[in-house]
């Protein structure tokens, strides 16, 4: 299997609502970030992988709680789930 080529995108701009422009100077790429969502203005490459730059935002610190039943579910499917 070949191997994508990666880009990595770089900061554009920071927004008044709260999110963060980022972009790919290789394929023209352009995404907005929120704490919890991103939206992808311009796809770019489809067919490679785009890592964050420096000062990209971390990962949203809360984790999902899951019910007791959907625990269960994913267990006895043989996906394990540890929080």
């Amino acid at each position: 299997m070949p191997m994508l080529p990666v880009h990595h995108m770089v900061h554009q701009a920071d927004r008044p609502d709260g999110g963060v422009e980022w972009g790919c100077p290789r394929c023209g790429r352009y995404t907005v970030f929120y704490p919890l969502r991103h939206i992808v203005l311009v796809l770019g490459d489809p067919n490679s992988v785009h890592l964050a730059g420096k000062g990209f935002p971390p990962p949203p610190v809360r984790v999902p709680i899951i019910s007791e039943f959907d625990e269960h579910w994913l267990r006895s499917h043989e996906m394990a789930w540890d929080l």
